[in-house]
């Protein structure tokens, strides 16, 4: 330590000026105690008690100073956790404190709105049974208008059906016996069996049922009516591949993928 340390203030203490109080303590009282940071020499710092006295000459002037030093990181280290936890421990009280005093205020503000709902929902049995005469009025005029929406609707649904064997098959009809090209006769052809479709409930049910895309639907339907892959991808213009790939797709949406059933003999069977 002779030959290494050269300046102690700045070599072993972390704070020159502990050095300098704690020598003017010693030179003042003759001796002192005190607690230093210090640094090692390895540049780790630690924590020590000193306890120092001045030796005098004859002329009362300092020769030198002595004493011993104890190395008390450990106990240091130790108060420090104990702080931490005292604070922590502090710190957890008052929120413990404070938790429940707003948990005693939000109990004391529901029982208030408790009582304040119980009084409304008194008033509102009263109304209640005040209005559930009225609604029985009202559910009879209900029952009245739905049985005469459902004489409507079906009479609206004849008319539509109507319409479309009056007016529109027999369109389709003289246009299948004009002369026209075969992508033409099986687009007719198509919207001829679309139309028929719209008369049963097939389309809207499988729809419903196994979510099938609008692309599927129509190859669904040219399937239903005997059209081969290679005949529906020459009427939408898509590759045999393609239909093929919708084929699984539907098959898959139906439950009936991998199973030996025929998807034409399926879809003719809930139609």
């Amino acid at each position: 330590m002779k030959e290494k340390i050269k300046h102690i203030p700045e070599q072993i203490y972390t704070d020159r000026a502990m050095r300098e109080k704690s020598l003017r303590m010693v030179e003042t009282r003759g001796h002192a105690e005190f607690e230093f940071q210090y640094r090692r020499k390895d540049q780790t710092l630690g924590w020590g008690h000193a306890s120092v006295r001045a030796v005098r000459n004859a002329a009362g002037e300092t020769a030198y100073y002595e004493g011993f030093f104890l190395d008390i990181t450990d106990r240091k280290e130790m108060e420090e956790k104990l702080r931490e936890t005292r604070d922590s421990l502090g710190r957890r009280e008052i929120e413990r404190a404070l938790k429940i005093a707003q948990l005693n205020a939000v109990l004391a503000a529901d029982i208030r709105e408790r009582k304040i709902m119980e009084r409304v929902l008194r008033a509102r049995e009263r109304e209640l049974k005040r209005r559930s005469v009225k609604l029985g009025e009202l559910n009879i005029t209900l029952r009245t208008l739905l049985e005469q929406r459902e004489i409507d609707r079906r009479d609206l649904e004849r008319q539509i059906m109507t319409n479309i064997d009056d007016l529109i098959m027999p369109c389709i009809e003289r246009l299948r016996n004009t002369e026209m090209t075969d992508q033409a006769t099986s687009l007719i052809q198509s919207l001829q069996d679309n139309l028929n479709d719209l008369t049963s409930p097939f389309l809207c049910r499988i729809k419903a049922e196994a979510h099938l895309t609008f692309t599927e639907l129509e190859i669904a339907n040219f399937i239903k009516n005997g059209k081969t892959s290679k005949e529906i991808g020459t009427i939408l213009k898509l590759s045999a591949g393609t239909i093929d790939f919708h084929r699984n797709m539907i098959r898959m949406k139906l439950g009936i993928r991998g199973k030996k059933i025929s998807l034409q003999a399926y879809l003719m069977e809930h139609s």
